[in-house]
């Protein structure tokens, strides 16, 4: 092989390596710049105030709930990992469906997580609920009982 053919392979398998790459760390900054203040860079939130993410019930749970939360925004009391919180999380809907579904697969994948990818198609189904009103522990399925039922399927 010739030396400007060995270089246009070498730059040719660089190139799909890097773009193989590029979602995950263009996701990796989008959680930096929307959810690392709050929850922190390995996903361990801030102690009684802001809950983990990592191997969290709510996060390894029903995909809905965190599309919702994302839409929506999330106030009240909330217990992860046996933990009380009591907060807020704004909702991020200015977000495209793709964003949202790219950085919320990122936490289900990161963190000691380990939960099905969600795509841009289920926020769309969703997207009816932006400019409702905060939602409340209480207003999502409970992961607990989601695990139950889908263990007795």
């Amino acid at each position: 092989m010739k030396k400007s053919q060995s270089l246009k392979v070498t730059l040719l398998a660089g190139a799909a390596i890097a773009a193989s790459i590029m979602p995950t760390l263009a996701t990796a900054e989008l959680y930096k710049t929307k959810c690392f203040a709050c929850h922190q860079a390995e996903g361990a939130g801030i102690p009684s105030v802001f809950p983990p993410l990592a191997k969290s019930e709510w996060v390894n749970g029903p995909a809905e709930n965190l599309i919702r939360i994302q839409l929506r925004g999330l106030m009240g009391e909330i217990t992860v990992k046996g933990a009380k919180y009591n907060s807020a999380m704004p909702p991020n809907a200015a977000m495209t469906d793709e964003e949202i579904a790219s950085v919320l697969t990122y936490v289900r994948s990161n963190f000691g997580n380990k939960a099905d990818p969600i795509t841009a198609q289920m926020v769309k189904k969703h997207r009816n609920e932006v400019g409702k009103p905060m939602l409340a522990a209480k207003d999502l399925i409970d992961p607990a009982k989601a695990k139950e039922e889908k263990k007795d399927q």
